[in-house]
C-alpha cells in the first residue's frame, strides 16, 4: 500500500503558477485612484482657508461699499495682509476695493491705468518673456500695481508701479 502512494506522488504533474494580468491591471489601477484621491483631498484641505478668507472679503466689500459683483480678489502680504478686491457698482462703474484690518476704502477703476495701458508700458520698457501677475495692492499709502515677471534672462522680476501714472516706486531684478 505503501508503495501506491509514492506513485501517486510521483507522477502528480507540478500546477504553473499563472500570473492574471488582469488582476495585476486592476490593482495598479485601483492604487493609482487612490492615489489620486488623497492628493486632490490634499489639496482641497490645504487652499480651503484662502477660499475662506476671500468669501469673507467679498462680503465685506458688498457691506461696506458699493460694490455689487466682486469679480477678482488677490492678497498681499508686504507689512501686514492687503487684500483688493475689484468688481462693478449697481450702475456698473467698475471699482477696486482695498482691505486693510477689516477697513475698506473704494478707488475708482477709471482713475488708473487700464489693463491694456499697463500690457502695453510693460511690453515696451521691460520686455518680458512671461508675464505672471499684476495686481492692485497700496505701497506707502498709494495705489499701486504689484507685477511679477520673468525677465528675457530668465530671471524672476519684481515691479511695483504706480496705478495712475506707471512711475516705478520699487524695481527687483534677478531673484
Amino acid at each position: 500500500m505503501m508503495q501506491f502512494k509514492d506513485d501517486i506522488r510521483i507522477r502528480q504533474r507540478r500546477r504553473q503558477t499563472r500570473i492574471h494580468w488582469a488582476r495585476v491591471w486592476f490593482l495598479i489601477i485601483g492604487a493609482a485612484i487612490v492615489l489620486g484621491t488623497l492628493t486632490l483631498g490634499y489639496f482641497y484641505l490645504s487652499l480651503s482657508p484662502m477660499r475662506q478668507a476671500e468669501s469673507r472679503i467679498e462680503a465685506l466689500v458688498r457691506q461696506k461699499s458699493d460694490i455689487v459683483t466682486v469679480t477678482q480678489v488677490s492678497v498681499d502680504y508686504r507689512d501686514r495682509t492687503t487684500y483688493a478686491a475689484s468688481g462693478e457698482t449697481a450702475s456698473g462703474a467698475k471699482k477696486v476695493a482695498i482691505v486693510q484690518d477689516n477697513k475698506v476704502k473704494t478707488y475708482s477703476r477709471s482713475e488708473g491705468m487700464s489693463n491694456a495701458q499697463l500690457r502695453s508700458l510693460l511690453l515696451k520698457t521691460y520686455h518680458p518673456k512671461k508675464l505672471y501677475s499684476a495686481n492692485i495692492s497700496r505701497y506707502k499709502k498709494v495705489l499701486v500695481w504689484e507685477i511679477s515677471y520673468k525677465a528675457q534672462n530668465n530671471k524672476l522680476n519684481y515691479l511695483t508701479l504706480d496705478f495712475k501714472t506707471g512711475k516705478v516706486y520699487r524695481a527687483i531684478s534677478g531673484m
